[in-house]
């Protein structure tokens, strides 16, 4: 803490509620304990202990914060193992979750981009102890046991415990169902005393049961008797408790002395880790309110803006207030008693305690703290009964002390100045006071309720009024402060409110100095006239937001019209391509009839050709309207299915994809009537903004045909595959996938084809079945003989 804040002026901000609150926000008891031991520093020293604390409220908005909460103060064990300590199985199972956390978040720091330098430092402070994280969780358990896997020979000591205690714990209850020792028994039952496997035996029947007596009854009726029979397994399972006691403790004070030999790498760590706990919890205090670490600067200056105190609750209503030595060094707030007056007084006095203290505050971050060494207060009743002190005396003596330590870079705030005397006198007083506080060059916030004061405040320089707001009309407080402008008691008003005869109060304006009453009575007409210009601006506040609300909802409808309007025309457009495909069904069918026509091959070959053309033409000029980049998107390995429709560069023309990927990235796709392998990085998925068919000359586009067709059958039927495998995909995808099949293979003058389905379920095998039945160019079709892959595939005999 700096010398000269005070404990008492904390007290009386209540700065330790605030420590609390911090507390409150951090993730481990380290944490914690930094930020309870958090007071006011040096300026220099509060700019540095806000910065890891900004820098991880900046990275907060980009990754949620990483769970450090398991680690622990292991500072003391651990010095204590590097001078010979033999650490607990509790100890090391804190030092085990301290250590784990330490790689927790220096994973999270490494991944932070770059330019946080705070967080750069702490990640670097953080060791690495991955090896000894892993021992510790090889030994230590979670309720502070060692864990069988802490060695092979605890394992094995605690296997052949469990085996033996087991058989020991079977044969003394088989001795007990033996009617030989039934009988002597009190009750049939095996019991434990002392650690080992007892009979209840009679009392009278004690020489009958021959072994080791360990206890007996509170009546004596019973004696707790080992048999003989199970000594020697109760002395060989005490011989394996004495091993594994053994074992643990050579295990402990192994890991011990590992642990004391990073001990100096653990302290470090532990020290980082609760410095960036203390910083997560400004940060996250901070995101709490929606408020800001101020911006501290040189120079004796306190500017608040939008700022509210800490501690209220609901809805505060955030205050303005500016003090600079160069400038308004002093503050009168006036107004009415519990319109937040001192409210506003400790929000100054805190918030500059917190900014120093390197917290956030709740306030905007334009907020500025000046070099503010001291904070002197006076606020409430302070009474000393012990001193034989009245208010008003403990209150001067304040004043007294204040004064003498008033100075440069001093913060002075008093409530009430010169109250609880005669009012006249006490004004007067007031009124010497405040001038030499403004003298002094400390930065000041007074209250008062002497109208005296507010003149004053008017007059010198370097002062200033603000008031504590009254709403006129319904007669109660809004809490805003007013700078610039005295405020008003409000006596008469609320005396009248509440009941006061007119006559009386009428009377008591009498008895006021002209001047006075004259200076309230501006005082309320300039509070009403800046209510009724709040309520004006309040007004046209709501009005612009109607307007822009309609605006918003005028263009919402106007974009889900032009949504519907696109929606319209490709279900029109979707529905014309459907009716193009019923026609191709049709074209297909014809081209049966011409080959059972037996008519000339050639003439058949030239015809189709150009047929599909118009049949392609037709489907571009219906295609549905899209939206996006002409050049394509990439297509991912799992998009390339058959079936796919795809841009291929270098190619003006789409095509299909036939196949799936192959292994090192190449993919088979058709373009028009020819099957061509490329690599997956030069296809991309075509979206288009719409097309335009392009016009063709429809005889130089027959001719093209007829000269190219008999070289582009051949490539078919050379480059053709005679099977297509469907398996994987779906219904649709195959009925897509079969119809570009048959079109290759009519073309190739193929006669008979295999589609690979797989056996599966059986649905895509249906699938296929019922296209078959229902095309026009298969004659007839078969499952598959056993040689030909038997169920899982359908053999076709084209037409």
């Amino acid at each position: 803490m700096r010398d000269g804040m005070h404990r008492k002026t904390l007290e009386l901000l209540e700065f330790k509620k605030i420590q609390e609150m911090l507390a409150g926000q951090a993730s481990t008891p380290l944490g914690r304990g930094r930020a309870m031991g958090a007071y006011p520093l040096a300026l220099s020293e509060a700019r540095a202990a806000q910065s890891v604390g900004k820098e991880i409220l900046a990275v907060l908005g980009l990754s949620a914060a990483p769970d450090i909460s398991g680690a622990h103060d292991v500072r003391t064990r651990v010095k204590g193992a590097s001078q010979g300590t033999v650490l607990t199985a509790e100890d090391l199972w804190e030092v085990s979750r301290t250590v784990g956390s330490f790689g927790i978040l220096k994973t999270w720091l490494s991944k932070v981009d770059g330019g946080y330098t705070e967080l750069e430092r702490i990640c670097a402070l953080l060791p690495d102890l991955a090896h000894l994280a892993v021992r510790l969780d090889e030994i230590a358990g979670e309720k502070g046991e060692i864990k069988d896997t802490a060695s092979p020979k605890l394992a094995q000591i605690r296997r052949s415990y469990r085996g033996l205690q087991e058989r020991l714990r079977k044969r003394a209850e088989e001795m007990v169902r033996q009617p030989g020792i039934a009988q002597h028994l009190q009750d049939p039952l095996v019991t434990i005393r002392n650690g080992r496997y007892v009979l209840p035996v009679k009392q009278e029947s004690v020489g009958k049961v021959q072994g080791l007596v360990h206890d007996h009854s509170a009546s004596g009726q019973t004696l707790f008797i080992e048999p003989v029979e199970l000594l020697e397994m109760g002395n060989n399972l005490k011989r394996l408790e004495l091993a594994e006691r053994d074992e643990v403790e050579r295990i402990l004070a192994e890991v011990s002395q590992q642990i004391g030999l990073e001990a100096s790498s653990i302290i470090d760590g532990v020290n980082a880790l609760s410095e960036f706990d203390l910083g997560l919890a400004k940060a996250r205090l901070a995101a709490a309110w929606k408020g800001s670490f101020p911006l501290l600067v040189d120079g004796h200056s306190l500017s608040l803006v939008r700022a509210w105190h800490p501690l209220l609750k609901g809805d505060p209503v955030p205050m303005d207030l500016s003090l600079d030595e160069h400038g308004v060094r002093t503050v009168v707030i006036t107004g009415p008693n519990m319109g937040g007056k001192t409210v506003a007084l400790k929000t100054c006095g805190l918030l500059a305690a917190m900014a120093l203290s390197g917290f956030p505050c709740p306030c905007y971050e334009e907020t500025e703290v000046g070099d503010i060494r001291e904070v002197l207060c006076d606020i409430g009743d302070e009474q000393s009964i012990e001193a034989n002190l009245s208010t008003f005396s403990a209150h001067i003596s304040n004043v007294i002390r204040i004064l003498e330590e008033a100075e440069p870079g001093k913060l002075v705030l008093m409530d009430e100045l010169a109250a609880g005397t005669d009012p006249k006198e006490g004004a007067a007083l007031a009124l010497a006071l405040l001038k030499k506080l403004n003298q002094s060059g400390a930065i000041s916030v007074v209250t008062t309720h002497y109208s005296e004061v507010k003149a004053l405040a008017q007059e010198i320089e370097g002062m200033e009024n603000a008031s504590v707001e009254w709403d006129a009309v319904n007669m109660r407080p809004t809490y805003r402060l007013i700078s610039g402008r005295p405020g008003r008691s409000y006596a008469f008003d609320v005396a009248k409110k509440l009941g006061l005869p007119e006559d009386i109060i009428s009377e008591a304006k009498g008895n006021m100095q002209e001047e006075v009453l004259r200076l309230d009575e501006l005082i309320h007409e300039m509070e009403v006239s800046a209510q009724r210009q709040r309520e004006e601006s309040w007004r046209a506040h709501r009005e612009r937001e109607r307007l822009t609300a309609l605006r918003e909802e005028y263009e919402f409808k106007s974009n889900e019209l032009e949504k519907t309007r696109k929606e319209t025309l490709n279900r029109a457009r979707h529905e014309a391509v459907a009716i193009v495909q019923r026609a191709r069904l049709d074209f297909e069918k014809a081209v049966k009839e011409f080959r059972q026509q037996q008519k000339e091959a050639a003439d058949i070959s030239a015809r189709v050709p150009a047929l599909r053309e118009k049949l392609r033409d037709a489907l571009d000029e219906f295609a549905p309207e899209e939206i996006g980049d002409p050049d394509g998107l990439p297509l991912e390995r799992a998009q390339a299915v058959p079936g796919t429709i795809v841009n291929i560069g270098g190619l003006l023309e789409e095509g299909t994809v036939l196949e799936r990927p192959e292994p090192d990235g190449s993919v088979l796709v058709r373009v028009g009537s020819v099957s061509l392998r490329t690599s997956l990085d030069r296809l991309s998925i075509p979206v288009r903004r719409g097309r335009e068919v392009p016009q063709r000359d429809s005889a130089a586009r027959n001719d093209t045909a007829r000269n190219d067709r008999n070289r582009i059958a051949m490539q078919k039927a050379e480059s053709i595959s005679p099977e297509l495998d469907l398996r994987g995909m779906t219904r649709e995808e195959a009925f897509f996938a079969l119809d570009k099949y048959m079109d290759d293979a009519l073309l190739a003058s193929m006669k008979e084809i295999r589609i690979i389905h797989g056996k599966g379920t059986g649905a895509l095998r249906n699938a296929v079945a019922e296209y078959l039945h229902n095309s026009p160019v298969v004659a007839d079709f078969r499952l598959g003989e056993q040689a030909e892959g038997g169920a899982g595939v359908t053999v076709a005999r084209l037409a």
